[in-house]
């Protein structure tokens, strides 16, 4: 944890123009110096099993070693001549090295149990993603086809890769309005500019609150499964329990009756 943090203050520095300037070379060798560290102690936890298979078994070693060898890259970089540093294929794999920072979730109070609520909640919400996929699939041919023609429209509406894009906006609640707001600036007319407000405001309400409703529902109830399963095995062990006291009890009746009735 603690070479992660240092790990993370160098870069964190380094983003700062004027420090990069001053000192940004003595920062990246801190990154590459923490990323030696992190490659050997991946090495030193594959050694400490008897086969690899037992090492990737465990979810945490997974992440370890993914990070790692996405931050690989990274070494290479003091090899190469001056200008290969601006090649985006090597800036996209420098970014890797962001990856090793979430590794320090390990050590957040609970993190495995968030985690695991985060993981059922995502699978849980695939249908209700999908569906508000096809929803918003469908409100922008729906738009493409109502207002592709109108001029000042083009930007928003000019084929269905922008109307599905602006949909998408209209989806999150923020900003819904801003666009009829925008063509009403610009001098559309009055009865389009109506059709696009009415059309925006079924679009958000079944979209933006039905839809997000429904896949906050849905993921929060997930989230929180773990208190309801306990809850559920509680009062399983309990009926249980109680059929078992039943059964003894009639029992002891059965046999009571062979003699002296209890009063």
């Amino acid at each position: 944890m603690i070479v992660i943090i240092i790990n993370a203050l160098a870069l964190f520095l380094d983003a700062f123009p004027a420090i990069h300037a001053a000192a940004g070379h003595l920062l990246h060798w801190v990154d590459y110096a923490c990323l030696v560290f992190f490659v050997l102690e991946a090495l030193a936890k594959t050694r400490g099993f008897q086969e690899f298979n037992e090492y990737w078994a465990q979810s945490w070693n997974k992440v370890d070693f993914i990070v790692v060898v996405f931050s690989l890259p990274v070494l290479v970089s003091p090899l190469l001549p001056p200008g290969f540093d601006d090649l985006t294929l090597l800036l996209l794999l420098r970014l890797g090295r962001l990856l090793r920072f979430v590794r320090g979730i390990r050590y957040v109070p609970r993190a495995e149990k968030v985690l695991k609520g985060v993981g059922r909640a995502l699978k849980a919400s695939v249908s209700v993603f999908l569906v508000l996929m096809f929803v918003n699939v469908i409100f922008g041919l729906g738009a493409t086809l109502l207002f592709q023609d109108i001029p000042e429209a083009q930007n928003h509406f000019g084929n269905p890769f922008r109307s599905i894009y602006s949909m998408f906006k209209v989806f999150t609640i923020e900003g819904w309005y801003e666009i009829p707001d925008q063509m009403e600036r610009l001098g559309v007319s009055g009865r389009a500019l109506v059709g696009m407000r009415a059309y925006f405001t079924v679009a958000v309400l079944v979209g933006g609150l039905i839809g997000l409703s429904i896949a906050n529902a849905v993921f929060v109830d997930e989230m929180i499964a773990d208190n309801t399963e306990d809850v559920e095995e509680a009062v399983d062990k309990l009926y249980k329990a109680f059929e078992q006291f039943v059964d003894r009890y009639d029992q002891d009746q059965a046999s009571s009756a062979g003699g002296s009735p209890d009063p």
